[in-house]
This record gives C-alpha cells, structure tokens and sequence, in this order.
C-alpha cells in the first residue's frame, strides 16, 4: 500500500474520532445542560406559587426558624393536614394592627397560637400576641431554596386546606370560624343595564366580609366588629347551585347569587331568599347587559 494512502487513511479516522469526540461532548453538554434546568427548576419562586404552596413554605420556614409553637404545628400538618384559618382584621383589632387578613396555622385543626399576616410581599410572625419577625416573602424562599425544601414544600401544600374552619373562642369574634372564600366563578365586577357594580372579590360581596359562623348568632358585644360581615352557604334550589348570603344582624332573608349564561355572555343573577322571586342580573359590562335585557334566567320557583 503506497504512502499517500495510508496518509489519507490517518486523515480519514481522525476526522472521524474528531467528530465523534464532538458529537459526544455536545451530548455531554446538553446533558448537563439539562440536568442543571432540572435542578433550577424545582427552585421555588415567588411568580409560581400557589396559594397553597405559599402558606406550605410559610409554615416550614417559621418551623425551622422559630421553633416552639410553630414547629409543633408543622409537625402536627405532617401527621395530619395544614389547616389555614382566614381571620379578619375587625375581630383582631386587638392584636393585631395594620391592614390585611389574619393567617392562623394550625396542623390539627383546633384553635393554636400561630399567625401570619401577609402584605404585599412582607409576611409578619406572630406567636400568641407576640410578633416574631417580618420577612419578605422571597428572603423566605431563598432561605428554602438554600435547604433544598421545594420537595417538602409540595409535600405538605398537597394536604394543605385554605380557610380551613377553626372557631375562634379564644380570640377575635367568638363563634367566628374564618373568612370564607367565595366560589371563583362568582368573582369579579359586574354591571346591570343601569350601570351599576357588583363587586364580588375572594372574601367579599359588595363590601361585605363573607364569615364563617359557627353559632347561631353573634353576641351583641360583637355588633361593632362584626357590622361589615355576611355569612354564606351553598344551597341547589331546582336543580341551581345558589350561594346564600345574609348580612349578620340583619332581619331578611338576604339574597341568592348564581351564575347563568345567555349565549356566551355570563351573568351573575341574584334572586331573593324569602320569596325565590328574581331580582336582577349583572354582566361583564353595561353594554352586554343592556343587550341582554330580555333574557331569561331559570327560575327557582
């Protein structure tokens, strides 16, 4: 064999083990690639939080940072599950100062001493009357983020339960359970043909604080606190899914919301509790409500 071929024989493997050298390196490359977007990705963010996933990490970080009541709750939420227990501002007037709700933590669904209060991206501490410490919430995350907790945070927010019904005998309103959180597809602003608003938001209707109320009536020392709250029930009249709303103190019946369609357009319907008779509608807008004015809404009688 002459000398030029086995030259281009060498020059032909080695560009061959070149390649492969390459192609391996890439896959090395993007493999690693991969595996460090992997281990960004179980990262907990701020922007990717559920609810649920926010009161989880919440509750681990107060757990290893503070101990105590807050660790005993958490262990507790491990055995059995997160309660979280939405208290209004009006009944822990007393206790608590600022604006925003009142996050009582519990992992056995009785009454505890651990809170949180949460605003904007600040989260307050409480232990009893005490206030622990404010955090933000991402000073938090990243704190998890550095014990490698993502996992044990989407543990516990898999058995974590969002006003959660914890009576409040020792603090706050007694008889109050919790502020409850109304049906999504009731929430937003609404406009009759009239132009005017039905605000209905997580916790409220037209400004009302929708409660839980585990007693029958709320005693009288309480009127003060409680003159902005309402509390609800779910009830299906003729086969309609209606949420209940009666202001407490107040001597109706209170009103029925629900949600129908005409066409494409929804619309909140109210109806009146004592007689069943329908009230009136309200749309996303004025304008669909004023070219919907004669439809026609299933009726409860």
């Amino acid at each position: 064999m002459s000398k030029k071929i086995l030259v281009l024989i060498f020059l032909i493997a080695t560009a061959l083990n070149l390649s492969a050298c390459s192609q391996n390196s890439t896959q090395h490359d993007k493999s690693v690639d991969n595996n460090t977007q992997k281990q960004v990705s179980k990262n907990l963010t701020a922007n990717k939080l559920t609810k649920t996933s926010q009161a989880s990490a919440i509750t681990i970080y107060a757990a290893m940072k503070y101990k105590g009541k807050w660790q005993d709750a958490y262990k507790q939420a491990v055995k059995n599950h997160l309660s979280i227990s939405i208290k209004s501002k009006t009944g822990f007037s007393r206790i608590f100062k600022g604006q925003g709700y009142i996050y009582q933590v519990t992992g056995n669904g009785k009454e505890q001493n651990t809170f949180y209060t949460l605003k904007k991206d600040e989260v307050s501490f409480f232990n009893h009357k005490k206030k622990i410490a404010t955090v933000s919430l991402n000073s938090i995350l990243t704190f998890l983020n550095d014990h490698q907790k993502s996992e044990e945070v989407k543990r516990l927010s898999a058995k974590t339960v969002l006003g959660a019904r914890i009576t409040s005998n020792k603090y706050g309103v007694k008889g109050d359970a919790g502020v409850a959180y109304i049906p999504k597809k009731l929430r937003g602003i609404w406009y009759n043909k009239k132009g005017k608003k039905l605000v209905i938001t997580a916790h409220t209707i037209e400004g009302e604080e929708i409660h839980r109320i585990s007693t029958a009536v709320v005693t009288t020392e309480s009127f003060q606190q409680t003159k902005h709250w309402a509390r609800a029930r779910i009830e299906n009249i003729n086969g309609i899914d209606c949420y209940h709303v009666q202001s407490l103190g107040a001597q109706n019946f209170g009103f029925l919301y629900t949600v129908q369609k005409n066409g494409r357009n929804p619309a909140v319907v109210t109806y009146s509790v004592d007689t069943g008779d329908y009230l009136d509608s309200y749309w996303k807008s004025t304008t669909i409500a004023k070219n919907n004015v004669n439809a026609e809404f299933k009726s409860l009688k």
